[in-house]
């Protein structure tokens, strides 16, 4: 029997919910019931799982689909503190027993992580739809550079300008190694600092502020260790001097300095 017919059945079908998370070439798999269930090679792992069903009503808060899973939930541990720097995918299936046809119902991302019980977890998800209906920022004329650093726009090559390094100490927010020294105060100052996590791709912290060997994180960073491989990144202060002088990328300069100091609604005529 196929998969439509399953469902049409009124006694036949069996049905199970599969949900899968993806974080770069990392998968975790489950399912609700008392036991497991391989599809195409991979197992579902079964735990107590669900959902508050599929809606689409076309209202982003009103689409929000709540996954209730137990409080020690694996995938929920990554958002306790600060959560992922990386989106967490999740793609949901739908299959019956003595089936292999499992059809996508649902995709999307976390949104957050709450933890009600002390026994159960709430992940909140955004489906996909939601998630490009979203608005975008406004490109406004200002001084500074209104580009995020290393993006399209900016087009400033990271890879030219990261700086390996060992950490020498780990002490909350704050890090440390000795190749930080060796930059003026500030460098890094609103860059980020990157390290690998294997199979979950590369996790990322912003660099609140950088004097000598140490560097402050935004928010704590979770997971780092002594003697463990970081990669910084320096960050820009974004005026067309340091745009210039230190990533000698002023063509791409999305500021206007140029901009008089008078404002049209204090009453002050610009000419």
């Amino acid at each position: 029997m196929s998969f439509e017919q399953f469902e049409r059945s009124t006694a036949a079908g069996n049905p199970r919910r599969l949900y899968e998370f993806v974080r770069g070439a990392k998968r975790w798999r489950y399912t609700g019931g008392d036991r497991a269930i391989a599809l195409d090679t991979q197992i579902y792992d079964a735990v107590a799982i669900s959902d508050d069903g599929i809606r689409q009503s076309g209202h982003t808060a009103s689409d929000m689909l709540t996954i209730t899973a137990p409080g020690d939930f694996e995938v929920a541990r990554l958002y306790r503190g600060l959560p992922p720097s990386g989106e967490i995918a999740v793609v949901i299936r739908d299959i019956h027993e003595t089936d292999d046809d499992a059809p996508v119902v649902w995709i999307g991302r976390i949104a957050g992580v709450n933890r009600p019980k002390l026994e159960s977890t709430e992940v909140r998800c955004q489906s996909l739809d939601a998630a490009l209906g979203q608005p975008g920022l406004r490109l406004a004329w200002t001084r500074g550079c209104p580009y995020t650093l290393y993006d399209r726009n900016c087009s400033a090559n990271p890879e030219s300008f990261r700086v390996p390094a060992s950490l020498t100490t780990v002490a909350g927010n704050l890090v440390a190694a000795g190749v930080f020294g060796q930059y003026p105060d500030g460098w890094f100052a609103g860059g980020f600092l990157g390290w690998d996590l294997g199979e979950a791709g590369l996790e990322r912290r912003g660099i609140r502020s950088h004097r000598g060997e140490w560097l402050t994180l935004l928010g704590a960073g979770d997971g780092l260790r002594v003697g463990q491989s970081v990669i910084a990144y320096p960050g820009c202060g974004r005026s067309m001097a340091i745009c210039h002088n230190k990533f000698n990328n002023a063509p791409n300069y999305g500021g206007a300095p140029g901009i008089p100091g008078k404002s049209p609604f204090d009453g002050t005529p610009l000419f």
